[in-house]
């Protein structure tokens, strides 16, 4: 690999339309509308005013709602606790809550997140060499893939700037090569490489979509920018009557009616010709409100989110709770089994490392999505209480128990203090004496 075809890989990857919807992702999690911004601008250069911004946050509010569901609570089990407990160190060295978040979020906005898994050492003690991974800028990796039925990355290009440099690392399971150029020019050299010893990239990929490269939001991309475009639209409109009233009220100087070319028209006609008519502007509050009501619930619909400011006003069962979360839920299962793969493959660079330091043979190591549902105990309790024919045991699974550990503390606790009997013993004790 040489400088010229780094530049080459990352000039084309850039101007992919896979990176150009990646950018625009991007900028609607960052509640950043380039379209609605481009139409703002133009409205400015056409020195039409007002021209009110108001680009809303969905985007980033149904995947962060997506994102809090699904990667709050993943949980590392293997029938070897030994090597759990092991494994389970790395894991939380590398603070693995907020890198499984962190890559959950990435992979729902971008559908796709990448992970560099990597040591870190003075190269002569092995068993001092810290197992590290950390996540790369989805936006600042070119993936290359095998030419295989199933294609796997085989290597990457991790491109960015640092300290008025661009950087360019090539890294597969064998090499790890960086490069560098001035900022202002294009000419890639090289200025490090060594070897790895991995059976794979050491580059994880997770994905959240099943077909295609867009994100599993991008059907409400679309849904988004008309709302934003409503709301904004509404703003100016509600402004530009501002405008004219006060210039009805003879409150503005010349220079500020002059760049008022919206009501421009109103200068010529006389007081007495002004009618509260004439002002009047057909705004329709009722169907602006119907309209953003209707696309907010639109967001939500395809985005397979609930509506947690609107829909669950008042109080609610835990039932009914569960049967709003159908959806969602059965959506957050779907994106889990395309998602769990990196999560797999991060194991595995790991599991290879601990073998090479520790000299410990991989394990089977399972991985589990924890929800928090809500619960509705105390209906269920009432419903088996007095019932005979279910086992105590099937009760107590079915209100969260584990019956195992309750036979347990039932077996450890002291018997209750019967008070009468304890008198009576010291009455008898007192009688006899006598």
């Amino acid at each position: 690999m040489d400088g010229k075809t780094i530049k080459e890989l990352i000039d084309g990857y850039t101007s992919t339309n896979i990176y150009q919807q990646m950018k625009l992702y991007y900028d609607l999690y960052m509640k950043r509308n380039p379209n609605l911004m481009e139409r703002i601008r133009q409205r400015d250069m056409k020195k039409r005013t007002p021209n009110w911004c108001v680009p809303t946050a969905y985007f980033a509010t149904v995947i962060d709602t997506h994102a809090g569901y699904l990667f709050s609570n993943v949980q590392y089990d293997s029938e070897n606790d030994e090597y759990e407990a092991h494994i389970q160190e790395i894991l939380d060295a590398n603070n693995v809550s907020v890198k499984d978040m962190k890559a959950g979020l990435n992979a729902l906005t971008f559908n796709r997140a990448y992970e560099l898994v990597y040591t870190v050492g003075d190269g002569e003690n092995l068993k001092g060499t810290q197992i590290k991974f950390a996540p790369l800028d989805p936006l600042s990796v070119v993936p290359i893939y095998s030419d295989t039925i199933e294609p796997e990355i085989i290597a990457v290009v991790w491109f960015r700037e640092s300290n008025g440099a661009k950087l360019a690392d090539y890294i597969t399971a064998t090499e790890w090569t960086q490069f560098r150029a001035e900022k202002d020019k294009d000419n890639y050299t090289q200025i490090d490489t060594r070897e790895l010893t991995f059976s794979m990239c050491p580059v994880v990929e997770y994905r959240s979509e099943m077909i295609g490269d867009t994100s599993p939001f991008d059907s409400v991309v679309s849904y988004i920018e008309a709302l934003d475009w409503a709301i904004t639209g509404n703003s100016n409109e509600i402004d530009r009557i501002v405008d004219a009233i006060l210039l009805l009220g003879k409150q503005l100087t010349q220079e500020d009616r002059d760049h008022l070319n919206e009501i421009k028209t109103l200068e010529d006609i006389s007081k007495d010709e002004i009618t509260p008519q004439f002002l009047e502007k057909n705004l329709s509050p009722e169907f602006r409100k119907y309209v953003t009501d209707l696309l907010i619930q639109e967001i939500y619909r395809h985005s397979h989110t609930v509506d947690w400011h609107t829909q669950m006003e008042g109080e609610a069962s835990a039932k009914a709770l569960k049967i709003k979360l159908f959806d969602m839920d059965m959506y957050s299962k779907r994106i889990e089994k395309v998602f769990i793969d990196g999560t797999k493959k991060r194991l595995d660079l790991i599991m290879e490392l601990v073998r090479l330091r520790d000299n410990m043979q991989p394990e089977a190591i399972s991985v589990s999505f924890e929800r928090t549902l809500p619960t509705d105990n105390e209906t269920l309790i009432q419903v088996l209480t007095g019932v005979d024919w279910i086992s105590n045991q099937t009760k107590q699974e079915w209100v969260g128990l584990n019956s195992d550990i309750e036979q347990e503390r039932l077996a450890g606790e002291a018997p209750m203090i019967n008070l009468d009997e304890v008198v009576n013993d010291i009455q008898s004790d007192a009688d006899s004496e006598e």
